[in-house]
């Protein structure tokens, strides 16, 4: 079985079982959506060849997934991380209009990981314990948290969920 690329990031500093990351420049795909039932299928039609040039692109991990508030609508954005190998101008055009390519700089988020399946009320207890160690440590951020979900549907043990914050 293949090992699945994991986006890079450095940890800077770890503080009560948070880690300060700086992640490096990345390109994502990405889908924003008023229901997040489609965004995956959207996306794996993508990298499994819905492009101008049928190219087959190889999955990663995480899947990034954020609440947006767009034109005071909530909305949400799902993210797939293109591998590493990849310049924006070596990836396909989309045949699906409503994906986006964009390319990041490096960036600095604050962590918080969890196991199991991710439901709502993890979700939630993890990202108010993110904020409250952040808050306590005088490190500011900003925006939505992001989840980032490492694994499969079908894998049952050993899963892996965090909680980013991003950070001024």
């Amino acid at each position: 079985m293949a090992q699945t690329e994991e986006q890079k990031f450095t940890i800077l500093e770890e503080i009560n079982n948070i880690q300060i990351r700086e992640y490096d420049p990345v390109i994502y795909a990405s889908v924003t959506s008023k229901d997040n039932n489609n965004m995956f299928r959207i996306l794996a039609g993508y990298i499994f060849g819905g492009n101008d040039s049928n190219q087959k692109i190889a999955m990663t991990a995480p899947v990034h997934m954020q609440e947006v508030n767009d034109e005071g609508e909530d909305r949400f954005t799902m993210k797939f991380v293109m591998p590493s190998k990849y310049e924006l101008d070596d990836l396909s055009i989309p045949d699906d209009s409503r994906i986006k390519m964009e390319k990041i700089d490096k960036k600095k988020y604050a962590a918080i990981s969890y196991s199991g399946y991710n439901n709502q009320e993890k979700f939630n207890s993890n990202f108010n314990r993110l904020r409250e160690i952040l808050d306590q440590n005088k490190i500011s951020y900003f925006g939505n948290p992001i989840y980032l979900g490492y694994d499969a549907p079908y894998k049952f043990w050993g899963r892996r969920n965090e909680v980013l914050l991003e950070l001024n």
